[in-house]
């Protein structure tokens, strides 16, 4: 079992299954849920149901039964839960996973933590299963997220892999190199 990492201003704890309904209520039903999918702003794109949710994110997501497959984090800040992070599956050809994150509410957003986070879990995939390269693709009305993600090192490409499927029509695909 994967234990707690530490970043700078974050923590990540490894999910549950315990976790699995606040995870689904912070971006299904949250104050920043409509910042990235459903109406207004996602008509596109709508807010899945718990049961979709369920055949997103198997239950190896909070178990860690099958960490090349993917697994869930929760970000802390001082012991409390502020939001998710995860990976998917590492390719191993190519030294690849892609991310997802969201926070649990507005008042944590602006301040960095999404940033550290995902810094956090790009230097433990690496660490730990030698990932060179990292995913990443919020829609392109997603601005704030844009803005984190390039804060951690996450740069805009063209050059899409043939077994990425983007959520969003506008996704923009982002990608950090690892350098070492």
């Amino acid at each position: 079992m994967t234990h707690r990492i530490e970043g700078t201003l974050t923590t990540l704890r490894p999910a549950t299954m315990n976790d699995k309904r606040a995870i689904y209520q912070w971006m299904a039903e949250s104050d920043l849920t409509s910042l990235m999918i459903g109406p207004p702003n996602f008509p596109d794109h709508p807010i899945p149901t718990w049961e979709e949710f369920l055949d997103d994110y198997e239950d190896y997501f909070f178990d860690g039964s099958k960490p090349l497959l993917g697994h869930s984090f929760i970000i802390e800040l001082n012991e409390q839960p502020i939001g998710q992070i995860n990976y998917g599956e590492i390719y191993p050809d190519d030294q690849v996973t892609e991310l997802d994150i969201w926070l649990s509410a507005r008042k944590y957003i602006g301040k960095g933590y999404g940033t550290d986070a995902l810094i956090t879990l790009c230097s433990y995939l690496h660490q730990k299963f030698h990932v060179k390269k990292f995913m990443i693709a919020p829609s392109e009305r997603n601005i704030g997220a844009i803005k984190a993600y390039k804060k951690a090192g996450f740069m805009p490409t063209t050059d899409r892999p043939v077994y990425f499927r983007p959520d969003y029509d506008d996704a923009i695909l982002m990608i950090k190199q690892w350098s070492s």
